[in-house]
């Protein structure tokens, strides 16, 4: 009402408005804002398996919902080499005062409402660093982003937001979660437009050496509970250009038995590990593993039946039983200080399938499952690891040992056998590499021997036992000469045609492809 000094009538008004959201920003129950953040996130370079640093922008409208938490997933083989970066320690985090050598990278971040959002950091003023940190949130790693929160005149102290990174056990990726961001600073609703991350410390971030398309994922928490899934296309290139040359060897006890069934140990080793820099061309990382089984180490069926269950093994593979245990394998691997060691289980799934055989790979609060399907036909075992992580290692053993619940069984005396394992290896960047791998049979005697002698008619055939691959030459008086290879330690067959029956010596030698020449004669009559 508004009375006039005239001393006419009073004047009677009235308009309306209505309160959309309270003091904190956070809109009132009978308002709904819409909610559809922006997202792009990438390497700045594309250059497969190379350095690169890593990029990602979130951004939202004015109007929208206010932006809260962030949990972004990395493509698989987008990966950091931790082992260069001092990991800031928990209280010095939690205060935003870490060291510079923890720093990884840093943000900019735009927040307010209008035309004309505050951009922090303001020219002149400290960037906002991203700090790599330990253990956090029981993730094994952790980040710690330091924002001081300075606009113009105004000083309203220091923002320190926490985030977790995990790594999946399966496929070696990183997820990146944020704790919820703040909302209000002393009284002042902040209202992120923008979060732009950059992870660009020198020699860190590198990409996959996998150019097949991928993304970067993610899932983006508003502060009024709504939820909305981001990707941005991510995908390198030049994999053709990567080397594949693992060097792999295999290798047995010769004493094998009943009781104790067999041995074995497998070794792989990469010329060219891990990511590079410039022009130099890295090594691409396994794909698949295929290996074949001869027959004579067939996998060991009381062992099988003693595999953990699927559901203990999930729960807890501490849980499982001591017989599903069947060896231990370690991964040396540039990224990190410590190697990727711990137990190999048999898992059953249930079914008519053969159990699993899942190695436990742990370190520096990492864990990570290798899973090979088993399979028998027809007496050959076999064993396939279908999905490697695309994560670059130096080495990587295996060690199937003997005892009362060893992984295989012997068929014969491994010590006068050649042994191959049919072997296939499959590169993320495509390249395949097939061989026959010879198994060294160890603990045999290092001695030339022949095991038996037969004559029939005019053929002397001679069993001769070589304790390496070479060649093997036989012959005597009255008697042709013969020569046959050896693949390995094994028995071989030779025979030779009898000119003359009657006493006579037959001279065996031996030349391997490496080592000392042996010889042997024996007296036979013919």
């Amino acid at each position: 009402m508004f009375v006039p000094w005239s001393g006419n009538s009073p004047v009677v008004a009235s308009s309306s408005f209505q309160i959309e959201s309270g003091p904190d920003g956070t809109p009132c129950p009978s308002v709904t804002l819409p909610f559809a953040p922006g997202f792009t996130a990438g390497t700045t370079n594309p250059q497969a398996g190379g350095f690169s640093p890593f990029t990602m922008t979130l951004s939202r409208h004015d109007g929208e919902q206010n932006i809260s938490v962030v949990d972004v997933t990395m493509p698989p083989g987008l990966l950091g080499v931790l082992k260069n970066v001092e990991q800031c320690p928990e209280a010095q985090a939690n205060t935003g005062t870490c060291p510079a050598a923890s720093q990884i990278g840093h943000a900019i971040v735009c927040a307010g409402a209008g035309s004309d959002p505050l951009v922090i950091p303001q020219p002149g003023e400290p960037e906002i660093p991203i700090y790599l940190t330990g253990p956090y949130g029981g993730a094994p790693f952790g980040l710690s982003i330091v924002t001081p929160a300075i606009a113009g005149p105004f000083d309203l102290g220091t923002v320190v937001v926490r985030a977790l990174i995990h790594i999946d056990p399966n496929t070696a990726q990183v997820t990146v979660t944020t704790d919820p961001l703040p909302q209000i600073l002393d009284g002042v609703p902040i209202r992120l437009r923008t979060i732009n991350a950059v992870i660009d410390r020198p020699g860190f971030t590198f990409n996959p050496t996998n150019c097949e398309p991928m993304s970067v994922t993610g899932t983006v928490a508003s502060a009024e509970g709504a939820s909305a899934a981001v990707s941005s296309r991510f995908q390198v290139t030049n994999c053709a250009g990567l080397k594949f040359a693992p060097k792999f060897t295999v290798s047995t006890q010769g004493k094998a038995s009943k009781l104790n069934g067999a041995s074995l140990h497998v070794k792989l080793t990469f010329p060219h590990p891990g990511p590079q820099s410039g022009s130099q061309s890295g090594e691409a990382n396994i794909r698949s593993v295929h290996v074949q089984l001869p027959k004579s180490l067939p996998a060991r069926l009381t062992t099988l039946q003693k595999a953990c269950t699927a559901a203990q093994f999930e729960a807890n593979p501490a849980g499982c039983p001591k017989e599903s245990i069947v060896g231990q394998a370690i991964a040396h691997t540039p990224i990190l200080n410590a190697p990727l060691q711990g137990p190999a289980y048999f898992v059953s799934h249930g079914g008519a399938k053969f159990p699993e055989l899942i190695l436990v790979l742990q370190g520096e609060g990492i864990t990570i499952d290798l899973a090979g399907e088993t399979d028998i036909k027809h007496g050959v075992t076999t064993s396939t690891f279908a999905h490697v992580p695309d994560a670059p290692v130096t080495s990587f053993e295996l060690a199937l040992p003997q005892g009362p619940f060893s992984a295989l069984a012997a068929n014969g005396n491994l010590c006068t056998q050649n042994l191959v394992m049919p072997t296939e290896f499959v590169a993320q960047n495509g390249a395949t590499l097939s061989q026959n791998t010879h198994i060294e049979v160890e603990g045999c005697s290092n001695t030339l021997s022949v095991e038996s002698k037969s004559l029939k008619g005019h053929t002397l055939t001679l069993k001769i036992s070589v304790p390496a691959a070479g060649s093997v030459k036989a012959s005597g008086k009255h008697l042709s000469s013969a020569s046959k290879s050896s693949g390995g330690r094994e028995t071989i067959t030779v025979r030779l045609h009898v000119k003359k029956h009657g006493k006579t010596k037959v001279k065996v030698s031996f030349s391997p492809k490496s080592g000392k020449h042996l010889a042997k004669s024996v007296s036979l009559k013919v």
